[in-house]
């Protein structure tokens, strides 16, 4: 009897399931799109009724249409964003929206708690470098803010314990990755910071269990979950892992050098590290590397492929109608249109901080622009200006981890700047590194699902699955004749961002 997994990204602007089989090759998957709410500008909400939905509708589809009997998937695990934030009460449903990870609403926080608690102290406990991204200055104002939902909270969940639940669950359980993404973690013992928690007034025994064991099964498929999802009644949920965690183990990032960058929503670049050490600069996220006894060390974009879709939802009216008409990707017309301009993007710059800098840049106050236009620019120059700007915040990224000694060799690309190989192609030659593509891009839905097969047995270890799993299809070298116009763009880039921190930022 065949056996299968399915992974389930519940990522950021949208939801992908897939169905795989055991060596990683996807058999079908369904993707839908759905929306943040921006109630005042710099807050970022999702409501219960706009993300599970989906969830469940998609995990049906993906599975109707492998032709697979449901009884032969042996197990589900999910990816999930973090830290997305939701009160849960008593009843176990939402007492208000989740708060998203790109909210900036915590950003006066970060004084008080740095006075209150100091910044080293902060990293040292979890890695973290205090800032917006994080949990804690959201969780202080959700204290602050709204102190009748605080008091009826009975558990301060983060998406993955919420979405575990939904689908069968038993109890609340979170993951290592997710739990260190809030920065409510010691992950230097792999549990929750009493410290950090008693400076927010959380109670331990309001949060979800730790699990430390890669897929911990932690429940069932019931009737009900059965009849939305199209999984059969008791299929294993295995506890999966933070999206980008999920990424980097679908990428094959098991051992100590192993890197991963992943350009979805968010973006990053990973590298596998054996002890948790800190950035001198204290720049870079140290978490650990869920189930696999090591660590990982990276910076991020807030808005790293998502400034795409921004470009293609904002300016690309006519390319989403030509391609419904063409029946193709939109992006595909875009990326057609980039082609025809030379590295450099014609002389403009752009900065994708469309909610704020992140990663060495970390900066709540920094917005997007576009600087360097004349009245001959073209809109295929500024469509490439957009692609070339999200790779310079990876080459920053790059950059800050050899200031802190982190060696980076060959790259593994995920996520959806992996579908395109003009994208491939202009990331290995602004970072200057080769890049691979694996043959799946979609490695956060492959990462959950191996954490599910490790979980109930299928992989004798998350090594394993990986070795079975995990093929590099393509590699892109860097072509060095780009080299001289890449190098001028991004010093462009660092000094539009230096000029409009200190007089606009």
């Amino acid at each position: 009897m065949a056996q299968y997994l399915v992974g389930i990204d519940a990522g950021t602007t949208g939801c992908k399931v897939v169905v795989f089989d055991l060596n990683g090759n996807p058999v079908a998957s369904d993707y839908r799109e759905y929306g943040c709410l921006y109630p005042q500008p710099g807050w970022v909400e999702q409501t219960h009724e706009e993300i599970i939905p989906p969830l469940f509708e998609s995990c049906k589809a993906a599975v109707t249409k492998s032709g697979v009997d449901p009884k032969d998937i042996a197990a589900i695990a999910i990816s999930t964003q973090a830290p997305l934030l939701g009160l849960v009460g008593e009843d176990g449903n939402l007492l208000r929206p989740f708060v998203g990870w790109q909210d900036l609403r915590g950003e006066p926080y970060i004084k008080q708690i740095s006075d209150d608690f100091g910044r080293k102290r902060f990293y040292d406990i979890t890695g973290d470098p205090l800032g917006t991204t994080f949990a804690i200055t959201k969780w202080a104002w959700l204290r602050d803010h709204e102190p009748e939902n605080w008091a009826k909270t009975a558990i301060f969940a983060s998406e993955q314990e919420y979405v575990l639940r939904q689908f069968g669950g038993q109890d609340w359980w979170t993951d290592l990755s997710s739990a260190s993404r809030e920065g409510m973690a010691d992950v230097n013992h792999f549990t929750w910071s009493q410290e950090v928690h008693d400076l927010i007034g959380i109670p331990l025994d309001k949060r979800a269990k730790i699990s430390t064991v890669p897929g911990q099964v932690v429940g069932e498929v019931t009737p009900e979950v059965a009849a939305k999802s199209g999984l059969a009644v008791g299929t294993k949920v295995c506890v999966g892992a933070h999206d980008q965690n999920c990424s980097t183990f679908g990428g094959g990032a098991v051992h100590a050098g192993d890197t991963v960058m992943v350009m979805g929503t968010f973006g990053s670049c990973f590298v596998v590290i054996d002890e948790p050490v800190r950035d001198p600069n204290a720049v870079l996220v140290v978490k650990p590397n869920h189930g696999m006894g090591n660590w990982t060390i990276e910076a991020f974009s807030n808005t790293s492929a998502s400034s795409f879709r921004w470009y293609r939802d904002t300016f690309g009216e006519a390319e989403i109608a030509a391609a419904k008409l063409a029946n193709d990707d939109p992006y595909n017309l875009i990326t057609r249109q980039v082609a025809e301009v030379a590295p450099g993007a014609d002389g403009i710059t752009f900065l994708p901080y469309l909610q704020g800098a992140a990663g060495p840049r970390a900066n709540a106050n920094a917005r997007a622009a576009f600087v360097g236009m004349s009245l001959g620019t073209s809109k295929a120059a500024m469509a490439r200006s957009v692609l070339e700007g999200i790779c310079f915040e990876m080459r920053d990224i790059l950059r800050a981890q050899a200031a802190a000694g982190i060696d980076v060799g060959t790259i593994r690309l995920t996520g959806g700047a992996a579908k395109s190989p003009l994208w491939a192609q202009m990331l290995a030659d602004i970072c200057e590194h080769p890049i691979q593509l694996l043959q799946t891009s979609e490695t956060g839905c492959l990462g959950a699902a191996l954490y599910a097969g490790v979980g109930v047995g299928l992989y004798d270890s998350p090594e394993a699955a990986v070795e079975q799993a995990v093929a590099v299809t393509t590699t892109f070298e860097p072509d060095e004749a780009t080299a001289p116009a890449y190098a001028a763009a991004f010093d462009r880039y660092v000094n539009v961002y230096e000029g409009l921190h200190s007089r606009v930022f």
